[in-house]
């Protein structure tokens, strides 16, 4: 195996990372990221040949938490959005007199 090898491989990983997140597969994102950390943890210094490599992680990263950056935004939305909606489901309960408007929050 080359001495540049594992670089390679954690370039791999990145590139899977990104393809996950951009297909919106956080779990299996998070899992590749673990696995790359875990790899890139166990090198050491890497030799001169990694250089190409390395420079492509240069690349890669902020690709990667550019994407989990807007699934965070995006989720932060949804559960927003939800909540106005049970507020407002909460609202519309009491309005009516039903007393089930307790209910709708309730989860």
């Amino acid at each position: 195996m080359s001495p540049e090898a594992p670089w390679a491989a954690l370039v791999t990983l990145a590139e899977r990372e990104l393809e996950l997140a951009l297909e919106g597969r956080w779990e299996e994102a998070t899992v590749a990221s673990t696995v790359r950390l875990q790899a890139a943890l166990a090198l050491g210094a890497p030799p001169a040949a990694a250089r190409p490599h390395l420079e492509r992680l240069l690349e890669l990263q902020p690709q990667i938490t550019a994407g989990l950056t807007a699934a965070r935004a995006f989720t932060a939305r949804q559960l927003g959005d939800m909540n106005r909606g049970r507020v407002a489901m909460r609202g519309y309960g009491s309005a009516l007199g039903s007393g089930r408007g307790a209910e709708y929050g309730a989860a």
